[in-house]
């Protein structure tokens, strides 16, 4: 079988200006709303793809837009900059043609089959985060097209908002736009965090690019061990293998007459460029988190203040001191972080053993780097999100009678709405949370079985947090419950620019057959 590949498959400058920006820059602006959309009417709806790629709402991620947060703010004219994402049930709404939804199936199986019907075997979403139990707007029959807004206030996003719902009139979608609102808690975009209260924005990595690299003003390129090609986020690239999983076969079906390269090209024009992301909301539960890291304090502490005895088992899990400093293996309670400033230029070559940064901690579960414990796959993937919900306040409950708090659980719903793109679903996130977060840790020297102690599903009774000190002591934390709990998931294909206007092309007459329609050329299928 003969094989052609995909236009720019091999190393090359990428088209930036045709891969959206959230995707491989992402926004540093203070909020976002992430509308999910439910297609009504296919004909309506590629009208409104059509003007969302005319007027200018999809960014892309080449040099002249790396600023786009300035332009926001100065051209008060300029709608505010919109990323899309369709899910698979969103592509046979709007009737895309059965040639490119074979490829997903066949190519992207957890895309086609949706996170609502993966998330219990392959995610670890059970009990409380079970799909059943998810928001319903994360249901397949309702999450089509998501809509995913950045502005720096409210006001703007609202405005953002109305003047969507009008272009879309009438029939395009159901009435009721799903709206998951999301912003940072803090206005300084060097210094962003979660409601854990750590250091965000640390973990992602870097792109490898062939040729020349984009890079902001001031920014300075990681080292390699931190950098990936482009294939591992975006579609049409070779990965960190060398290899493009998105050539396409140039096979020709017996229902047309148009050469089998011809169409195969047609096809790697659509996906090229494009990316996928899992859209997932997760709940913390501020109140039971802080009572297991006192709790455990409060055990360890000694002649230590609680406070600094508080933030070294905050530091174990998470793999950082809150600051985002690095943690080192001569870091304990007395000293805190003595390391470097924040930073996502390192790499866990200096601690094979595990003594500053454990094996079960959740930035080396996450992004272990070039880590020697790692199997050969690496699985990075793009962070995007923010925090939802109003901040914790636990001067509310400060014990009258000595140190510490009484934490109670105020009933406000927080957590992060987080965006993870990558190239392969069931490679790289499912592996990610399915695997490496809800598994017994790597590492020879670890001595624990918890899962994550962040986002995993762990069991009060039966799971242990290994927290090595030296070669032959540890520290061993019981009483991990789940901190996290999932509300939500969907898989959605962030298109290129270029696709968006495909899928935004008037419907053929024959729509659902295997014509490449709207623009297809050559004699048509008998």
């Amino acid at each position: 079988m003969s094989v052609t590949p995909c236009p720019g498959s091999t190393a090359g400058t990428p088209d930036l200006g045709d891969i959206q920006k959230l995707v491989t820059r992402g926004y540093n602006f203070n909020f976002s709303w992430h509308l999910i959309l439910t297609v009504q009417d296919p004909v309506d709806a590629r009208k409104f793809l059509r003007q969302l790629a005319d007027d200018g709402w999809l960014v892309g991620a080449d040099e002249s837009w790396v600023n786009i947060e300035k332009r926001c703010k100065r051209e008060q004219s300029m709608p505010c900059a919109l990323s899309l994402g369709i899910t698979f049930e969103g592509l046979q709404k709007l009737k895309t043609n059965e040639r490119r939804l074979d490829v997903l199936r066949d190519k992207a199986p957890a895309f086609a089959q949706g996170a609502y019907h993966r998330a219990a075997s392959q995610l670890g979403d059970v009990e409380g985060s079970a799909p059943d139990k998810w928001e319903v707007s994360f249901r397949p029959d309702k999450a089509h097209l998501l809509l995913v807004l950045h502005a720096n206030t409210e006001k703007a996003l609202k405005k953002a908002e109305d003047e969507l719902k009008k272009m879309a009139g009438e029939k395009a979608f159901e009435k009721e736009w799903a709206r998951h609102e999301a912003a940072h808690l803090t206005t300084d975009p060097k210094n962003r965090t979660v409601h854990f209260g750590m250091r965000d924005g640390l973990s992602n990595p870097k792109i490898l690019y062939e040729g020349p690299e984009p890079t902001e003003r001031g920014e300075q390129p990681d080292p390699v061990h931190n950098r990936h090609r482009l294939g591992e986020f975006v579609l049409g690239y070779d990965n960190n293998d060398g290899v493009n999983p998105w050539r396409l076969p140039a096979e020709r079906p017996a229902s047309s007459r148009i050469p089998a390269a011809e169409q195969s090209k047609e096809l790697a024009d659509f996906f090229k460029n494009g990316s996928f992301a899992a859209f997932r909301k997760m709940q913390q539960h501020e109140a039971g988190f802080r009572t297991f890291v006192q709790k455990q304090a409060t055990t360890l502490q000694g002649k230590h203040n609680l406070q600094d005895a508080e933030a070294f088992i905050r530091a174990k899990l998470l793999g950082r001191w809150d600051d985002g400093k690095i943690l080192q293996a001569k870091d304990t309670m007395v000293s805190g972080p003595t390391g470097p400033a924040a930073t996502a230029n390192f790499d866990f070559t200096g601690d094979q053993a595990g003594q500053g940064c454990p094996f079960g901690a959740h930035i080396r579960r996450m992004n272990p780097r070039d880590d020697p414990v790692v199997p050969f796959r690496r699985r990075p993937i793009l962070r995007r999100g923010m925090p939802y919900g109003e901040p914790y306040n636990r001067e509310n409950y400060k014990k009258n009678d000595g140190e510490g708090y009484d934490y109670k659980d105020d009933g406000e719903n927080r957590g992060l709405i987080g965006l993870f793109f990558c190239a392969s679903l069931e490679h790289q996130f499912e592996h990610l949370v399915g695997q490496w977060a809800n598994d017994t840790p790597m590492g020879t020297n670890n001595r624990g079985n918890a899962r994550d102690p962040l986002i995993g599903l762990n069991d009060l009774v039966r799971h242990v947090y290994d927290i090595p000190l030296s070669d032959t002591t540890a520290l061993a934390l019981r009483g991990l419950t789940p901190f996290v709990t999932t509300k939500g998931t969907l898989y959605a294909f962030f298109p290129s620019l270029s696709a968006v206007k495909q899928l935004a092309e008037p419907l053929a007459p024959d729509a659902g057959t295997n014509r490449l329609y709207p623009c297809e050329t050559g004699p048509a299928s008998p």
